[in-house]
């Protein structure tokens, strides 16, 4: 097997609740499912700041049954253009949106290159339905409690920038929560974190050569996948218990 590791097929893979088989069909054969409403917000107030989603694809939130703009919508536009605002507020300049990023066996789609207040940085941008003081220790994609985030996706970036240009750039978080609130996360990586990223780099690379992928046996995650596979399970578990 033969790929290009990127940061979320590296997270993914050591993700008890993410499914093997489907690791395989989306990170090795391509497969894309369609983007939940969260993410479909994400992608748009994405293409509002930034001007570019990913790959360069454009999305739409669906329209009402009169074809006029949803409040879900005219909400988002609006906290989009008090955010590009926000972003000239802090003195970020867009260098690169949604570069590609490939070398030797890594893969990469940072959201920007940018320079903050004249210095070169990476930029990560993120727009979330949870509340401002929600824990990241109960919920992934909360940006509260920070010391229980995962930021691998910074170590990814920032080592990739290195091994292509020589340089260690800083990182940064960019968050916007859907209620107006924002949060600036400068992410100070220290060098025992990018060798530690490193060596599970190479446990990784091991751990695929000797990859073959098995069901997750679990119903709630089957019932909710898309992927339609001879593996996936049809009734629910049964648990057995003696009293």
């Amino acid at each position: 097997m033969s790929f290009k590791i990127s940061q979320s097929a590296l997270r993914d893979f050591y993700d008890d609740e993410v499914c093997q088989i489907k690791w395989e069909e989306t990170y090795v054969n391509g497969y894309r499912s369609q983007p939940t409403a969260a993410m479909l917000d994400g992608l748009v107030f994405e293409q509002q700041v930034i001007g570019m989603s990913r790959g360069g694809e454009v999305y739409e939130i669906p329209k009402g049954k009169t074809g006029k703009p949803l409040k879900r919508e005219t909400d988002l536009l609006k906290l989009a253009a008090q955010s590009k605002k926000t972003m000239q507020d802090l003195e970020i300049e867009l260098i690169d949106v949604q570069p590609h990023w490939e070398v030797e066996d890594l893969s990469g789609h940072p959201d920007a290159l940018v320079k903050y207040k004249g210095e070169l940085a990476i930029m990560d941008l993120k727009y979330t339905g949870v509340r401002e003081d929600e824990s990241c220790k109960w919920n992934p994609y909360a940006w509260e409690d920070l010391e229980y985030k995962d930021f691998r996706q910074a170590l990814h970036y920032v080592e990739m920038y290195y091994l292509m240009e020589g340089v260690y750039l800083p990182f940064f978080y960019l968050v916007f929560g859907k209620s107006g609130w924002c949060k600036f996360i400068f992410v100070d990586i220290t060098s025992s974190a990018l060798d530690d990223y490193r060596m599970l780099l190479n446990t990784f690379r091991s751990d695929l050569r000797d990859f073959y992928p098995k069901p997750i046996n679990n119903y709630s995650t089957c019932r909710k996948c898309p992927i339609m596979c001879d593996k996936r399970l049809t009734k629910p578990n049964i648990t057995n218990i003696t009293i």
